[in-house]
């Protein structure tokens, strides 16, 4: 390859790592987006010293070295462009609505005593929630501030930053270990399956699909069954009720299984039975009688599973991974969602009280009288959002 050409490569990429730089706000007006704008400062200078090196080693034009340059440009174009696209965005859209969230999500992760420092909420994405561990930023639409009912799905992008956060404190190991004990269970599962089938008489693609299903559920699903069941840890009911909300209302087939694909999530009836086990182990078991209620009435205007679904989602494999994982996380020493009679006396109000008592309002009221009480349950949110916040 041209070396002049490379050098010209890094030198652009130097340039733009500079100006996104330059661009980031000194004071962003938030402390959790006071904290994400510091670390988007420490990768673009860290970006920007490797590719210095790595331009040092083509000044005499050495071609040996060309193949180490040119790792060092696409190291450098992944690292900058996650700084572009998604550490960015939270520091230059800032809104009423985005200082509200970000208060909201403080207020949470001081509550659990979450061992990773606060994320910043970004009030710009397109895929209803999301989280990007490498900039410790969360992704929400536009108008969530202003309606709490999947307002609980905070607590599962938290999940998945906790998923991703180095094991080196006692929370998170301990946390962790359930996600890992859930493995082996998959494991024990998925063995027995496979011992089965060792038949000439069984047909390879049902041998290859059971492959399949024990591979998603340790590379994937995994982490999702954790995520779910530690927003419901965490949140308590309303992280169910916010569930069966999403999948009710953005789930196309709610018995998705799509064989020998990459597919990222669980079934979402798999997991709103999943949440029906967390629940009861939690016992939130009135809660979860009321959304098993609910539940059956809508399935039943949503097909059949496949034939295969059972296979990927056996109840008693599903009972297994929440008996895994919930009694782990009540080990950790992060703090959850007080007992399954709500609050104890003079903890007062939390965002995990505030957001169960909109759900509670909305299921008693068909009268079309929740918005009302929905804006009066966002004052009281953001009031003590900003006393946790600070």
């Amino acid at each position: 390859m041209n070396v002049g050409y490379l050098r010209r490569a890094i030198r652009d990429q130097i340039d733009r790592a500079q100006s996104l730089a330059d661009e980031i706000p000194h004071r962003p007006g938030h402390a959790a987006l006071g904290r994400l704008a510091a670390s988007c400062r420490a990768t673009l200078e860290e970006e920007v010293h490797l590719l210095e090196e790595a331009l040092s080693t083509l000044g005499g034009g050495d071609t040996s070295r060309a193949a180490e340059a040119l790792t060092a440009i696409k190291r450098g174009a992944s690292k900058i462009g996650a700084v572009e696209a998604y550490g960015m965005p939270p520091l230059h859209c800032q809104s009423e609505q985005s200082v509200f969230l970000n208060d909201v999500l403080t207020a949470i992760h001081s509550r659990i005593g979450l061992p990773f420092p606060c994320p910043a909420v970004s009030c710009t994405s397109s895929e209803y929630y999301f989280s990007h561990p490498p900039t410790n930023t969360v992704y929400v639409p536009l108008a969530e501030a202003a309606f709490l009912l999947h307002m609980p799905d905070f607590y599962h992008e938290l999940g998945h930053l906790l998923s991703a956060h180095p094991a080196h404190d006692t929370k998170s190991q301990l946390a962790l270990a359930g996600a890992a004990d859930a493995v082996g269970v998959i494991d024990k599962w998925y063995q027995r399956q496979a011992g089965g089938m060792g038949r000439d008489s069984v047909p390879v693609p049902l041998r290859d699909s059971v492959k399949w299903m024990w591979t998603r559920w340790r590379v994937r699903w995994i982490q999702e069954a954790f995520c779910d069941l530690f927003g419901l840890f965490a949140a308590g009911p309303a992280y169910a009720y916010s569930n069966l909300h999403l999948v009710l209302k953005m789930d196309d087939d709610i018995y998705g299984l799509y064989l020998f694909t990459d597919q990222e999530h669980p079934a979402g009836e798999a997991r709103m039975r999943l949440l029906d086990a967390g629940m009861r182990l939690l016992g939130h078991g009135r809660e979860a009688l009321e959304v098993r209620n609910e539940w059956d009435v809508m399935a039943q205007l949503c097909g059949s599973p496949p034939p295969e679904y059972n296979r990927a989602f056996p109840s008693q494999l599903l009972q297994e991974i929440a008996e895994a994982i919930i009694p782990a996380l009540g080990r950790s020493g992060l703090r959850g969602y007080s007992d399954a009679g709500g609050m104890q006396d003079g903890e007062g109000d939390t965002v995990a009280s505030i957001l169960n008592d909109a759900w509670r309002g909305f299921l008693d009221r068909e009268d079309g009288g929740f918005r009302g009480l929905e804006k009066g349950l966002a004052a009281k949110l953001a009031a003590i959002s900003r006393r946790g916040a600070a």
